[in-house]
């Protein structure tokens, strides 16, 4: 069996998982290590030696539970540096019309691709979304098919370098080797979605810690990509001010009691808190609490459709709805919340089709982790770090992964 290695670096915890792949295809889960985050704020390294220690922490449970000894590693990427744009561009294949080779579209994705360099930023994912061959649209693989003029559209993913130069250091001073970086929503999608509800177009959103990871499918593709700095840790925060309770306690209630929507909460339904420097418990209305959250809640939304509407998208474009995963997907009544509030239907998003520890892993907090492990596996999209991890691909259009990393790595 093939292993595969990630880690999800976040701002309350690190995930790290170990996997071996059959020769179906199948992913085992082997290993699994968690450790509380420290060094780490909204996706960025804050103190290096605190944050590798506690990657090196994650990642030696894992090892001693699989019984492996792991060197390289898929990692997450995520932060307000996220950006994302959609490029198109066309190439003459020949005069005549002759048949369409990788090399092709290699040419044609550099060129897209060449449009997306910024200044301070690394590409992280070109993903075609559409071929158009001569007139015929809805081209999944051109390669084989006989044209004379092709055209791409290409969905283009990039991060702030000092970010990205960061995350590959902490993970190599902690004693291992990134040899792959993947964006967290997309990691979460490849962990959740399905491939329906891709195609007639979804909203997922990763509601971390600190952080909401997004992206935006319509016909089988993401449009949009993107990362807003708020997260659960906002909410307990909101509880900790309005309640009068240290963030501990907060957490707590929020866990216990919290509801994300206040129509979902009896009247005369009260809990009791202990608000700081105070002896004596204090009796509070849940929807009180409940208002707190809800509020919060929205101002996520907001800043998500407002981020997809700049880009030129509508939410009703969305037909099989939103998924919501991350720790805060397991939030009393979010999901009822986002059907509310955006009228789509809504589900909560678990990591699907995985084999050994899956009473702990089917669970939203895992998303992104099970999900870097997949693209550990089928690396589509992705710049490849290292050449022996283009190996993998197989014939096709995937055989061009390796040309196009060679082409990155050639840019960045």
């Amino acid at each position: 069996m093939r292993t595969v290695a990630s880690i999800d670096i976040g701002t309350d915890k690190i995930v790290a998982l170990i996997g071996e792949v059959d020769t179906y295809g199948d992913v085992h889960i082997v290993g699994i290590g968690e450790s509380k985050s420290r060094g780490i704020d909204k996706g960025s390294v804050t103190r290096l030696e605190v944050a590798a220690r506690a990657i090196s922490t994650a990642m030696r449970e894992a090892e001693e539970m699989s019984g492996q000894k792991i060197s390289g590693v898929v990692i997450n990427v995520s932060g307000s540096s996220i950006r994302s744009q959609n490029e198109r561009d066309t190439i003459n294949v020949s005069s005549n019309p002759v048949e369409v080779e990788e090399e092709h579209i290699v040419k044609l994705i550099e060129r897209s691709t060449n449009r997306g360099k910024e200044d301070g930023y690394e590409i992280i994912h070109a993903i075609p979304r559409k071929f158009v061959l001569d007139d015929q649209e809805g081209i999944e693989d051109p390669v084989g098919l006989i044209g004379s003029k092709l055209t791409a559209q290409v969905h283009i993913i990039k991060v702030g370098t000092t970010l990205n130069r960061n995350l590959e250091k902490v993970v190599s001073y902690a004693g291992y080797q990134p040899v792959r970086k993947v964006v967290s929503a997309l990691a979460s999608a490849k962990a959740v979605l399905k491939e329906e509800e891709k195609d007639d177009g979804v909203l997922l959103m990763d509601i971390g810690a600190a952080l909401t990871d997004f992206v935006l499918f319509i016909e089988g593709y993401p449009v949009i990509t993107g990362c807003i700095t708020l997260g659960g840790n906002n909410i307990t925060k909101d509880i900790s001010f309005f309640m009068k309770v240290d963030n501990e306690e907060a957490e707590r209630i929020k866990r216990e009691s919290g509801v994300a929507l206040v129509d979902l909460v009896k009247e005369g339904d009260v809990l009791k808190i202990k608000p700081r420097g105070e002896t004596r418990e204090v009796t509070i209305e849940r929807k009180h609490l409940a208002e707190v959250i809800q509020i919060r809640l929205e101002e996520i939304m907001e800043k998500i459709i407002a981020k997809i509407e700049e880009a030129g998208f509508k939410l009703d474009s969305a037909n099989a709805g939103v998924v919501i995963t991350g720790g805060t997907a397991n939030l009393q009544g979010i999901k009822e919340f986002v059907e509310r509030f955006t009228d789509l239907p809504v589900r909560i998003g678990v990591p699907e089709g995985l084999i050994g520890l899956k009473e702990r892993i089917e669970d939203p907090r895992y998303a992104t982790a099970v999900g870097l492990l997949k693209f550990g596996i089928t690396p589509e999209g992705t710049v490849l770090e290292q050449k022996s991890s283009a190996s993998n691909s197989r014939g096709g259009f995937r055989g061009i992964i390796k040309k196009l990393s060679d082409f990155f790595r050639e840019i960045l």
